[in-house]
Parts: C-alpha cells; structure tokens; sequence
C-alpha cells in the first residue's frame, strides 16, 4: 500500500511554476470583496454585462410572507414579481453603494 505525500508548491524544483502559482495568487487577491476596494471594476461592469438579458433566481419564502406578498399584490397594480424586482432592486442599489464607497 502505497503512502500518500503532499509537497509544497515548487517543490518539484520548478521555479517558473512556483512564480506562476504566485503571480496567478497575487491577480486574484485584487477582486471586489476579496480584498477589499483594490479594484475599480466590478462584476457588473465587466463588458458584456447587458440590462436587457434578464437572470432567473428563486426565492424561498416563509409561507406567511409568500401570502403576504400575494394580498400586495391582489390590492395594488403591481405583480408579486414586479413589487419584489422594484423593492429588491432599491436595496441592492443602496447596499452596493455602502460596499463601495
């Protein structure tokens, strides 16, 4: 049976691969949040970021409020869909202002 060993990066002699692994370390701890504000673009100004392209993402709801939003929407022109998107977008908006001030 064979043991298995672990080696650190480089340990096979390579300089190159070591000063890659770095490099490729260094170019990832400049991202938003990661390591803090280093970076003026984000992941929603990276080119090829559309308005029109429009993402699906589910919501799980405590049954209450799912009835709540429901009666909102039954006695207000809104959909539960477009309450949810203007008020979710508004705290996005103010919440990425904080983060990136």
């Amino acid at each position: 049976m064979s043991k298995l060993k672990s080696k650190l990066p480089g340990a096979s002699g390579n300089i190159q691969d070591l000063e890659a692994f770095i490099a490729g370390a260094e170019t990832k701890s400049t991202t938003p949040g990661f390591a803090g504000k280093a970076s003026t673009t984000y992941p929603w100004q990276e080119p090829g970021i559309r308005d029109d392209v429009l993402k699906i993402y589910n919501l799980r709801l405590p049954e209450p409020y799912l009835l709540k939003l429901k009666y909102i929407a039954e006695h207000t022109p809104d959909s539960m869909q477009k309450f949810c998107w203007q008020v979710l977008q508004d705290a996005i908006d103010k919440k990425i202002e904080e983060l990136t001030q």
